[in-house]
């Protein structure tokens, strides 16, 4: 259990040091303009966050899904020319990461059961029976 989640934090780390960087790395107007590149680029973030967090709370792995976009714009507003940073693009990266953290649950739900269906059936008995 343990080196599964250190391993899950060290691929999130570096996951989410290459989007920043990203995030500061100049692109042509028509990657810009593309709705699709921060909803595919946050499907991870969500997907990773809810495996490190657990099905029990998606709903922080949602909330810091949809601050990270929020941060993500709000710096391309501060540090890259004009024309970078999109309220579209918080709304996309929002969703790329709900779809992240929906697969994140369907996952850890799949995992469960099937950890649960290889155990051996429990005899209950009552005493004074």
């Amino acid at each position: 259990m343990f080196r599964r989640r250190h391993f899950l934090s060290v691929v999130a780390a570096l996951y989410f040091g290459m989007l920043v960087a990203l995030t500061f790395t100049p692109g042509s107007a028509a990657a810009r303009e593309s709705w699709a590149l921060p909803l595919v680029l946050f499907i991870p973030v969500g997907l990773l966050l809810t495996l490190l967090m657990g099905r029990r709370r998606w709903w922080v792995a949602v909330g810091f899904g949809m601050l990270g976009a929020a941060w993500v714009e709000a710096a391309q507003t501060i540090w890259m020319p004009p024309g970078y940073a999109s309220a579209l693009d918080i709304l996309c990266s929002s969703a790329g990461a709900v779809f992240g953290v929906l697969l994140g649950v369907v996952l850890l739900t799949v995992r469960q059961k099937s950890m649960h269906s290889h155990e051996l059936p429990r005899i209950v008995t009552h005493p004074g029976k």
